[in-house]
């Protein structure tokens, strides 16, 4: 009979609806996430009304995760899984993204870096008012804009196509094109794709 040993690996903060991806050197990184919550979903014990979503709960003990990074490095069985070099580093006080990023997109570049494509502030929202007075921000709620790992100085960037899809922008499909270009879809049409090939707007 095989047997496997399971390693539990600590992770700080709410990883809910958060984004993913691989960097070129094995490592994996997971991008934003939940509002910290307590018992039956509901929100955390310490709630942040800058935020609109709890910092900390005292049961879960869950940081808030919307603007997380965390990183997971390559190991192998040679090596110690409880070293912090094989367990993920997640401290938004060290590494974060700028903008709180809930059901975001992540994806590679050619330059092994990876853009990070909009999503919403908080958990729990759908991007579909009616009528829609503001469908760039959608009353704080909606991130219209993106944002690159490793992090760059530049704040994050409007990107109008997500303003004009104004709705279901929860994970917009995103697919690098051999010209460097991305290929993005989000809500019901495909019309305005076309246009978002010819803007350049993220090279």
């Amino acid at each position: 009979m095989n047997t496997h040993q399971v390693e539990l690996m600590d992770v700080r903060t709410n990883v809910f609806c958060s984004s993913g991806m691989h960097l070129p050197n094995g490592s994996f990184i997971t991008l934003g996430g939940n509002g910290a919550v307590g018992v039956g979903g509901n929100i955390g014990s310490q709630f942040d009304p800058s935020q609109g979503s709890a910092s900390w709960d005292s049961v879960y003990q869950d940081f808030d995760g919307g603007k997380a990074i965390r990183v997971l490095n390559p190991c192998t069985s040679q090596d110690n899984m409880q070293s912090p070099q094989c367990s993920w580093f997640d401290d938004p006080t060290v590494l974060a993204m700028k903008s709180r990023r809930w059901y975001s997109t992540a994806e590679a570049l050619q330059d092994g870096s990876v853009v990070i494509i909009g999503g919403f502030a908080n958990g729990g929202y759908v991007n579909r008012n009616y009528p829609n007075v503001d469908p760039q921000f959608e009353g704080g709620a909606a991130v219209c804009t993106y944002e690159f790992f490793p992090p760059k100085t530049q704040d994050p960037q409007p990107f109008n196509f997500l303003v004009g899809t104004s709705g279901l922008n929860a994970f917009p499909h995103a697919f690098l094109m051999p010209s460097g270009k991305l290929f993005v879809q989000a809500n019901l049409s495909t019309g305005i794709l076309v246009l978002f090939l010819h803007m350049h707007v993220l090279f």
